[in-house]
């Protein structure tokens, strides 16, 4: 579905950011792209849907070129993407204004807009806000605004760009239940992070250091490769592999939260 082949990506000052990039995202996974700031996360995403060309190597998405000026629209209503800053995606005064933007700019039908932005807005939990004030939303609120304008243009795939970065703990907790279930409804997601917690959750984990993939495989076999190579993994997942290593618990344990693991630990009666 998605295919980067020998993606390279430069500046026009000659810095490189992007350094022979493979990757081949399969139809209905949720793919979570992890790295530090500066390590060429977002650069990589946004070949995906055309905001940038490769300086070498090529793109494929659902077979079509994210660097032709005759797929780039398609692609754009193929491909949804969520920014890190909801504010830069706000275009209406109203949750369902705001929402309604992308259908409307498409001429469909009054009713099938309506049908899609009810949709939309019930799909990220904002039922109750439809007729609320943008700028009386609260930073969670507004970043599933942000989630439902994107659902309303209908897109297989959906691209998450550091969405949690400006929330809460309990909004994070929010907007990445919303993800899960996107998923699980059919949307190809791919996942943009550095906070190590949030792509517990994924099939698989692509780490990205200095614009090269460090590592790609399964959250677990990803985990245990940063673990074992004497960085930091979430303090959950450092006991967990502490025990294994000890015999304790079962090397198939892989937990997603510290209480999981007090599960496996001292299982409820």
């Amino acid at each position: 579905m998605i295919e980067l082949k020998d993606v390279s990506y430069s500046y026009p000052n000659g810095h490189n950011v992007l350094d022979n990039i493979d990757i081949r995202i399969e139809k209905g996974s949720f793919i979570t792209i992890l790295g530090d700031n500066g390590s060429g996360k977002s650069t990589l995403i946004r070949h995906i849907n055309g905001l940038l060309k490769p300086s070498q190597g090529v793109v494929s998405v659902c077979g079509m070129d994210p660097a032709s000026s005759t797929d780039i629209w398609k692609i754009r209503q193929t491909v949804g993407m969520v920014f890190q800053d909801p504010h830069s995606q706000a275009v209406g005064a109203t949750v369902e204004e705001d929402v309604a933007f992308g259908p409307e700019n498409l001429a469909l039908e009054s009713d099938e807009i309506r049908l899609r932005v009810t949709n939309a807005i019930a799909n990220v939990g904002l039922e109750c806000l439809e007729d609320s004030l943008l700028m009386s939303l609260s930073g969670g609120q507004l970043q599933k605004t942000a989630i439902a304008g994107v659902l309303a243009m209908v897109p297989e795939i959906l691209i998450f760009d550091e969405v949690t970065s400006m929330l809460d703990s309990v909004s994070r907790s929010q907007i990445i239940d919303i993800v899960r279930q996107l998923n699980k409804r059919g949307h190809t997601v791919v996942y943009v992070t550095h906070h190590m917690e949030e792509a517990l959750f994924a099939d698989r984990v692509i780490v990205l250091e200095n614009g090269s993939i460090t590592s790609d495989g399964t959250p677990r076999d990803v985990f245990r490769e940063i673990y074992a190579s004497g960085r930091k993994v979430p303090p959950h997942l450092e006991l967990a592999f502490r025990l294994q290593d000890a015999g304790m618990i079962s090397p198939d344990v892989f937990p997603m939260d510290a209480l999981s693991l007090k599960e496996e630990i001292c299982p409820s009666r």
